[in-house]
Protein backbone atom coordinates (compact mmCIF):
# COMPACT_ATOMS: atom_id res chain seq x y z
CA UNK A 1 0.00 0.00 0.00
CA UNK A 2 2.89 2.65 0.84
CA UNK A 3 4.50 1.66 -2.46
CA UNK A 4 1.82 2.23 -4.46
CA UNK A 5 1.40 5.87 -2.70
CA UNK A 6 5.05 6.35 -3.25
CA UNK A 7 4.91 5.57 -6.92
CA UNK A 8 1.69 7.82 -7.32
CA UNK A 9 3.75 10.55 -5.86
CA UNK A 10 6.64 10.13 -7.98
CA UNK A 11 4.18 9.84 -10.89
CA UNK A 12 2.10 13.22 -10.60
CA UNK A 13 5.93 14.56 -9.72
CA UNK A 14 6.67 13.36 -13.04
CA UNK A 15 3.56 15.08 -14.74
CA UNK A 16 4.03 18.38 -12.96
CA UNK A 17 7.39 18.46 -14.38
CA UNK A 18 6.04 18.20 -18.16
CA UNK A 19 3.56 21.05 -17.38
CA UNK A 20 3.61 23.85 -19.55
CA UNK A 21 4.79 26.77 -17.67
CA UNK A 22 2.57 30.09 -18.06
CA UNK A 23 4.07 33.00 -20.21
CA UNK A 24 4.86 36.44 -17.64
CA UNK A 25 2.25 39.27 -18.72
CA UNK A 26 5.64 40.80 -19.42
CA UNK A 27 6.05 37.83 -22.57
CA UNK A 28 3.38 38.97 -24.31
CA UNK A 29 4.37 42.67 -26.28
CA UNK A 30 0.74 43.09 -26.70
CA UNK A 31 0.21 43.74 -30.82
CA UNK A 32 -1.86 40.84 -31.54
CA UNK A 33 0.44 38.45 -32.54
CA UNK A 34 -1.29 35.37 -33.72
CA UNK A 35 0.04 33.11 -32.53
CA UNK A 36 0.58 34.64 -29.26
CA UNK A 37 2.65 33.04 -26.68
CA UNK A 38 -0.23 33.01 -24.40
CA UNK A 39 -1.91 31.32 -27.23
CA UNK A 40 0.77 28.32 -27.49
CA UNK A 41 0.81 27.86 -23.95
CA UNK A 42 -3.02 27.27 -23.86
CA UNK A 43 -2.82 25.12 -26.93
CA UNK A 44 0.18 22.96 -24.85
CA UNK A 45 -2.06 23.21 -21.47
CA UNK A 46 -5.33 21.93 -23.18
CA UNK A 47 -2.42 18.83 -24.46
CA UNK A 48 -0.88 18.45 -21.14
CA UNK A 49 -4.22 17.93 -19.30
CA UNK A 50 -5.56 15.63 -22.13
CA UNK A 51 -2.38 13.37 -22.11
CA UNK A 52 -2.55 13.34 -18.20
CA UNK A 53 -5.92 12.69 -17.94
CA UNK A 54 -5.52 9.50 -20.52
CA UNK A 55 -2.05 8.49 -19.45
CA UNK A 56 -0.72 9.29 -22.76
CA UNK A 57 3.03 10.89 -22.29
CA UNK A 58 3.00 10.43 -26.03
CA UNK A 59 0.11 12.89 -26.53
CA UNK A 60 2.70 15.61 -25.09
CA UNK A 61 5.35 15.16 -28.29
CA UNK A 62 4.82 17.62 -31.04
CA UNK A 63 5.45 17.76 -34.37
CA UNK A 64 8.96 15.50 -35.17
CA UNK A 65 11.74 17.69 -35.00
CA UNK A 66 12.55 19.80 -38.21
CA UNK A 67 15.04 18.64 -40.62
CA UNK A 68 16.92 21.89 -40.96
CA UNK A 69 16.29 24.33 -37.78
CA UNK A 70 16.82 27.48 -39.77
CA UNK A 71 13.05 27.08 -41.27
CA UNK A 72 11.02 28.76 -38.27
CA UNK A 73 7.87 28.00 -36.76
CA UNK A 74 5.97 29.74 -34.59
CA UNK A 75 4.02 26.78 -33.12
CA UNK A 76 7.80 25.49 -31.73
CA UNK A 77 11.08 26.48 -30.51
CA UNK A 78 14.26 25.32 -32.26
CA UNK A 79 17.34 25.16 -30.25
CA UNK A 80 20.55 27.73 -31.47
CA UNK A 81 23.46 27.82 -29.90
CA UNK A 82 25.01 31.49 -29.48
CA UNK A 83 28.34 32.08 -31.37
CA UNK A 84 28.53 35.94 -30.98
CA UNK A 85 26.87 38.58 -28.48
CA UNK A 86 27.82 42.09 -29.10
CA UNK A 87 26.56 45.52 -27.23
CA UNK A 88 25.70 47.76 -29.57
CA UNK A 89 24.22 50.51 -26.72
CA UNK A 90 23.47 50.59 -23.47
CA UNK A 91 20.54 48.62 -23.73
CA UNK A 92 20.95 47.04 -27.22
CA UNK A 93 23.01 43.56 -28.22
CA UNK A 94 23.15 41.84 -31.50
CA UNK A 95 22.89 38.52 -31.00
CA UNK A 96 24.39 35.68 -33.92
CA UNK A 97 23.42 32.62 -33.70
CA UNK A 98 25.03 28.99 -35.48
CA UNK A 99 22.90 28.10 -37.93
CA UNK A 100 23.45 24.81 -39.98
CA UNK A 101 24.98 25.10 -43.45
CA UNK A 102 24.84 28.79 -45.15
CA UNK A 103 21.37 28.68 -43.89
CA UNK A 104 19.43 31.87 -42.66
CA UNK A 105 16.80 32.93 -40.62
CA UNK A 106 14.52 35.08 -43.25
CA UNK A 107 13.33 37.47 -40.75
CA UNK A 108 12.07 41.04 -42.08
CA UNK A 109 12.37 44.00 -40.21
CA UNK A 110 9.86 44.52 -37.44
CA UNK A 111 9.88 41.04 -36.78
CA UNK A 112 10.89 39.04 -33.65
CA UNK A 113 11.76 36.33 -31.97
CA UNK A 114 10.78 34.94 -28.30
CA UNK A 115 13.91 32.98 -27.10
CA UNK A 116 14.11 30.80 -24.02
CA UNK A 117 17.50 30.57 -22.64
CA UNK A 118 18.69 27.13 -21.73
CA UNK A 119 22.34 26.74 -19.80
CA UNK A 120 24.28 23.93 -21.22
CA UNK A 121 26.01 22.04 -17.75
CA UNK A 122 29.85 23.48 -18.33
CA UNK A 123 31.24 20.02 -17.15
Amino acid sequence: MMAEREEDDDTEEAWMQLRPTEPLPSQCCGSGCSPCVFDLYHRDLARWEAAQASKDRSLLRGPESQSCPSKLNPETFVAFCIIAMDRLTKDTYRVRFALPGNSQLGLRPGQHLILRYTQRDSR
